[in-house]
């Protein structure tokens, strides 16, 4: 999991804008079943997550990638709904001066967005086992 501090430039969820909501921290995941994940974290202790299989990515030029998206996420307050979703996250090399991601995707329920823009700083980095 990589933790990467910035401002959250833009924040939908489900057609509804809630960029004020948004907080200066980006998470992402790589699992050991290639599923890659970008979460959106609000200040009120809810996350937005743009999921999609890591081996689909197409890469533009060597610091940026797009990741096609097959499913959002959105859980607040122990609720979670998921739900399948056509879209992809633009993102350009962390440890390139400031990092972007970029994601937008379409579900039944709406549409979904974000835009994160690094700090600068280096990501931190942690292996769970």
């Amino acid at each position: 999991m990589a933790i990467a501090n910035g401002a959250c430039d833009r924040l939908v969820i489900g057609g509804t804008d809630r960029t004020r909501e948004c907080s200066g921290k980006l998470l992402n995941t790589i699992y050991r079943n290639g599923r890659v994940g970008f979460y959106f974290v609000t200040d009120t202790g809810a996350a937005l997550t743009f999921t999609g299989l890591g081996d689909k990515q197409v890469k533009p030029d060597p610091d940026t990638a797009v990741q096609p998206i097959d499913g959002v996420i959105f859980g607040y307050g122990g609720k979670t709904d998921r739900a399948n979703a056509v879209g992809s996250c633009r993102f350009t090399n962390p440890y390139r001066k400031p990092g972007i991601v970029q994601c937008r995707a379409d579900t039944s329920n709406g549409q979904f967005e974000a835009s994160f823009r690094t700090d600068g700083n280096p990501p931190s980095v942690t292996n769970p086992r």
